[in-house]
């Protein structure tokens, strides 16, 4: 399963970012073949990960932003 998300930096170019915040979280354990999940409780607040194009933006992920992904998937 996937779980991108795109989002905008905060830097002067505004370039879009597909972020995998499950990936971003933690390393995925693995267990009789299934992937572990993060629960929605243990989410952070949000997460800050340097823009891929530009060396000054941040791309900044919401915990609603996570919850709101999970829900539509």
């Amino acid at each position: 399963m996937t779980t991108l998300i795109k989002v905008r930096c905060n830097g002067a170019g505004k370039h879009v970012n597909e972020v995998d915040y499950e990936k971003s979280l933690k390393p995925t354990v693995i267990l009789r073949g299934s992937p572990s999940r993060v629960a929605d409780a243990d989410l952070p607040e949000r997460l800050n990960i340097r823009c891929k194009e530009c060396a000054e933006g941040e791309v900044i992920v919401t915990r609603e932003m996570m919850l709101k992904h999970r829900a539509r998937g």
